[in-house]
């Protein structure tokens, strides 16, 4: 058995993500990153979840999907290039094409809740 961690696929994973959301109407993705390295709390973790903000499909908060910082950072990685070509062009929100989405374009906007903190926590938030 491999003692390494397996990497999730970053593009087949915010496809799914993006997907889901729109189906069942979410307009939040809330990214929070763990990525502590205080010896008292070792767990590097990525937690991501839903929220829905309507009136016509009611108010809404889940968790998504928790997987480890290790098996998270090509998904980190697209989206901080994603993020780096928004605030590149000047833009509020990006389109995102790909072949794995039903629409094959997705718009979203980015927007930072919490910088990075002195134990490496970080939490984003994609608009949709």
């Amino acid at each position: 058995m491999s003692s390494k961690t397996e990497k999730v696929a970053a593009e087949e994973f915010l496809a799914m993500l993006l997907q889901y959301s729109r189906d069942f109407h979410y307009n939040h993705i809330n990214f929070s990153v763990r990525l502590n390295r205080n010896p008292a709390y070792t767990r590097q973790v990525m937690n991501v979840m839903l929220k829905r903000i309507s009136k016509k499909y009611g108010d809404d908060e889940r968790l998504y999907v928790s997987m480890t910082a290790d098996e998270a950072t090509a998904i980190l990685a697209l989206i901080n290039n994603l993020k780096e070509e928004m605030f590149a062009n000047f833009s509020k929100k990006i389109t995102w094409s790909t072949d794995l989405l039903v629409r094959e374009s997705q718009e979203f906007g980015y927007r930072q809740i919490r910088e990075r903190d002195q134990y490496n926590n970080l939490e984003f938030e994609i608009l949709l």
